[in-house]
């Protein structure tokens, strides 16, 4: 297996950690010195701060259940690009995430690009960026050519 194949792989797990709120993965694929900056640019966050966000994720999944709302959540990477240097690769990719629940549908684009090591025979993210995709329509309004609505 090539190291291509190989983070592609681990992206794929990345995906459904997050997808399914797995802890112990996310644990697992995230270097204990990650930094990582978030979607809107705000200042690079640790792993125990995802670690904290997942499960604040994992409470209100467990409250819906509880109270029968039906919701589901869906990811998908698009557009995925490898770059494969020793132990070392950079992953980039749109992230694609959905959530439809009653009286919600939305649809989030993100860009991300994820480095990755190869430390004692298994590969971790080190570094990440997520950066949020605007729709044409909020891309318009950010350059002055559409009308808030």
């Amino acid at each position: 297996m090539t190291t291509i194949d190989e983070i592609l792989e681990q992206e794929g797990q990345l995906a459904n950690a997050k997808r399914t709120l797995d802890l112990d993965a996310i644990d697992q694929i995230y270097a204990d010195d990650l930094l990582l900056t978030g979607v809107l640019g705000e200042p690079t966050c640790s792993k125990s701060a995802i670690m904290d966000e997942m499960r604040r994720g994992i409470a209100e999944r467990d409250r819906a259940k509880a109270g029968g709302t039906p919701f589901d959540t869906r990811t998908e990477n698009q557009d995925t690009k490898v770059a494969a240097l020793g132990d070392m690769a950079v992953a980039n990719y749109r992230l694609v995430v959905t959530f439809k629940a009653p009286n919600l549908d939305l649809r989030r684009h993100y860009r991300t690009t994820n480095v990755w090591v190869k430390r004692d025979g298994r590969w971790q993210i080190v570094v990440a960026h997520m950066g949020f995709v605007l729709d044409p329509q909020q891309a318009a309004l950010l350059e002055g050519n559409g009308r808030a609505q």
